[in-house]
């Protein structure tokens, strides 16, 4: 994005960020908090540097092993390694103007077979947007998208919100959190307005800016302020992103108080900046994090641990009690080599008491239920494991399963908002513009996964109810009408069978071909005798 500079001075967007950071202070506050309990490092308090390292540290790592599993959890599922996220397909409408085509080509065609022609059509046509998707996934790979995305899960997860942006130049993602970017959004939830601050030095800056944030800086030390550049002064950038009447959003961009030459408009559909939430509450601006859901568990595990962690302390103090009407001379005691003599009795020395252990196994209990709590919700299986002997794999399974489940309204929220969007960009930046013309991105991950797992499931059922036909009297299987009966099964499955079971006319040419097959090989064999006969009479007639 340029940074040349307009020559006139105009009203800065900091008076905006700072009426837009006013309405979420309450909201940074509880992020932190929930930062503390989880990631500090994630959304640290606002007055902490780099060079800072007294961050928060809770007294239990349960926040962090289940933040950073479910952030891995999400975007495996979501973005997988070594494999895209979506597929390009072509729509139902352009399907339907091919089969008109078709169907005016061949009047009198047979339908299932203008159905299997449509299919191989398509099928090769996708094969040709596969090249497109391959260079997909290496630009997702170029601008450094898995790694940041790690970093967006834990944002909301701990704080609800995140704010990913995909540079025009093409440069590596970017991430904002809350205290960084600001939304603004209608009643129905649709995004009118976003905010992102970023600071540069002044040195980074190309010599017009320089010298007008100069000229702005010498005029305001005569009025009002005494602000002055140097090169490792750094310099806050406000980009507004804002919905206009025309359906676009429209860029304007500050460099303190100076207006950058920045004039940009993006559709809805391919605009680069994308908000994103875990929970949204209708009417809000700024979404909900599951670690606000849990708060209550965290603040309850947060406090049995600072108690344990007490009595451990009072329980590892050991002190040493002398009876003072003893003859044992301490310093001399303290002071010998082991195995020395000392006039005295054992029992006038002795340690402090403490009967805290019942208290101590209480705690741990308490905070051990509450574990069990956060590990439901952020998918850590192997904390909720019931400790026996024999855990079966069908247990096992069915907890991950439960726990897919559990998440799956997460998965659709985020297919809908941030791998559409990020499909759309990266489609656009590859310079591929087929999108609206026939052709659709869909999604394969994340919900849709989710589903397919289902449906291999009921294909499994399917498979195993059709397997019943085999113990079934042959009497009886002899009135089974078969096509049928799998299409009953099929239904009751839930299971869409039309582009794998063969259809009647299918299995007639099938049966043709077998047909022919067979008498070819006849054939084959009835020549291949005659041949050989006629070989035995010339030998005899040789003879």
């Amino acid at each position: 994005m340029s940074y040349t500079v307009k020559t006139e001075i105009e009203k800065s967007l900091s008076h905006r960020w700072e009426q837009l950071k006013t309405k979420k202070t309450s909201i940074l506050t509880y992020c932190e908090q929930y930062a503390r309990w989880t990631l500090p490092y994630v959304f640290p308090l606002d007055s902490t540097s780099v060079a800072t390292e007294a961050l928060p540290i809770a007294q239990d790592s349960i926040g962090a092993k289940g933040t950073n599993h479910l952030a891995n959890k999400i975007i495996s599922t979501l973005f997988p390694a070594k494999s895209l996220f979506f597929r390009l397909t072509i729509d139902q409408e352009m399907r339907d103007i091919i089969e008109k085509a078709m169907k005016a080509d061949d009047p009198a065609g047979d339908p299932d077979d203008l159905k299997q022609k449509l299919e191989v059509q398509v099928t090769a046509a996708e094969g040709e947007l596969l090249k497109a998707e391959h260079r997909v996934e290496d630009h997702l790979d170029m601008v450094h998208f898995r790694p940041e995305a790690i970093n967006v899960a834990k944002q909301l997860i701990i704080t609800g919100n995140s704010l990913v942006y995909f540079p025009e130049d093409k440069s590596p993602v970017q991430v904002y959190n809350l205290r960084n970017f600001s939304v603004c959004r209608d009643v129905a939830g649709e995004v009118v307005e976003m905010m992102t601050r970023d600071q540069r030095a002044f040195e980074t800056f190309s010599k017009d800016v320089q010298d007008q944030l100069t000229a702005d800086a010498a005029f305001k030390r005569l009025h009002k302020g005494n602000k002055d550049y140097q090169h490792d002064t750094n310099v806050t950038i406000y980009t507004s992103v804002k919905l206009h009447d025309d359906g676009k959003y429209h860029v304007t961009q500050y460099a303190d108080d100076v207006k950058l030459d920045v004039d940009a408009s993006y559709t809805k559909t391919e605009c680069r900046w994308v908000p994103l939430v875990w929970n949204m509450v209708q009417g809000e601006d700024y979404g909900r994090g599951l670690v606000a859901d849990y708060a209550g568990a965290f603040h309850a595990i947060n406090v049995l641990s600072n108690s344990l962690l007490n009595i451990a302390a009072v329980m590892g103090d050991i002190k040493i009690f002398v009876d003072p009407k003893s003859m044992i001379d301490i310093n001399r005691l303290e002071a010998s080599a082991s195995g020395s003599y000392h006039a005295g009795t054992p029992d006038a020395i002795g340690t402090a008491k403490f009967d805290k252990l019942s208290e101590a196994q209480f705690i741990q209990a308490m905070i051990e239920r509450y574990e069990k709590q956060i590990a439901a919700a952020f998918m850590l299986t192997s904390d909720l494991t019931r400790d026996a002997e024999r855990v079966t794999a069908q247990e096992i399974q069915q907890n991950v399963d439960e726990l897919e489940t559990s998440n799956s309204g997460i998965y659709s929220r985020l297919a809908a908002t941030w791998q559409y969007a990020t499909a759309m960009i990266a489609l656009h930046d590859t310079d591929f513009h087929g999108v609206g013309d026939g052709i659709v991105p869909k999604i394969i991950t994340g919900m849709d996964s989710l589903s397919r797992a289902g449906e291999a499931y009921n294909i499994r059922l399917f498979m195993q109810d059709l397997a019943m036909l085999n113990t079934v009297p042959p009497e009886i299987l002899a009135a089974i009408k078969k096509p049928q009966f799998i299409k009953v099964l099929t239904q009751l499955h839930e299971v869409d069978s039309e582009s794998w079971i063969m259809t009647q006319t299918e299995m007639d040419q099938r049966a043709q071909a077998e047909a022919d097959q067979q008498q070819k090989l006849e054939e084959t064999k009835a020549q291949g005798g005659v041949q050989k006969e006629v070989a035995k009479g010339a030998v005899q007639g040789d003879q």
